[in-house]
């Protein structure tokens, strides 16, 4: 079985929604099990209910580097080894700056 990367899932998701196939269609046409895909697509609309920073550009290199986050005048640059609990406080210091 395949193991997927996070950033591997939301493209298969972005493709599809981008796309005319089904969920099922989609998913057999990549070679995804569909009951992957369609547990990738549920946690996606899920994502959608929660409230979101406005950014102005995001930068997310490949391979070592910083992640850098753009809004208004202040740029942040993140480690790409940053954990979830300190990516959120990033997120919530940012959305104070809406």
């Amino acid at each position: 079985m395949k193991s997927y990367t996070e950033t591997e899932r939301q493209e298969h998701v972005e493709n599809w929604k981008n796309g005319t196939l089904s969920k099922s269609g989609y998913a057999k046409s990549a070679g995804i099990f569909p009951t992957t895909f369609y547990h990738w697509t549920n946690k996606t609309s899920k994502v959608k209910n929660q409230d979101f920073v406005e950014l102005n550009n995001i930068v997310i290199p490949e391979t070592g580097g910083d992640i850098v986050i753009e809004k208004g005048t202040m740029t942040i640059r993140i480690p790409l080894s940053v954990g979830s609990k300190e990516l959120q406080s990033v997120f919530a210091a940012l959305e104070g700056t809406q």
